[in-house]
């Protein structure tokens, strides 16, 4: 994976899938593989940990919420009191208790 201008590139086993990193909406953990969350409510499933997707996407916007959980900052819509973020697809991103401080303070200066 590359970073080329703000387009990112994706490899998969189908290829290389290229996008702008407006169109990400949240990243998930899933054991060695990462699922991606798009804007067009589509889904793709990498052979990459987060922590790779996360040293290229943190520049970029988003934020580490939790073990399992990378967030585009631009799509969080709400925060709830028990640490739940609320994505504008209606999908939620946990925060964990270590790093609520820490999220809550980016989301602020967003």
């Amino acid at each position: 994976m590359q970073t080329v201008n703000t387009r990112i590139s994706i490899a998969t086993y189908d290829g290389h899938f290229f996008f702008n990193p407006e169109e990400i909406i949240r990243l998930e953990a899933s054991s060695n593989y990462t699922n991606i969350y798009f804007t067009n409510k589509k889904k793709m499933l990498t052979a990459k940990v987060l922590k790779d997707y996360e040293e290229i996407l943190e520049p970029l916007g988003f934020l580490r919420t939790h073990r399992s959980h990378l967030v585009n900052i631009k799509h969080v819509l709400f925060v709830d009191a028990k640490g739940k973020i609320f994505m504008q697809d209606q999908s939620r991103a946990e925060i964990s208790r270590r790093k609520r401080s820490e999220v809550m303070r980016a989301l602020r200066a967003a």
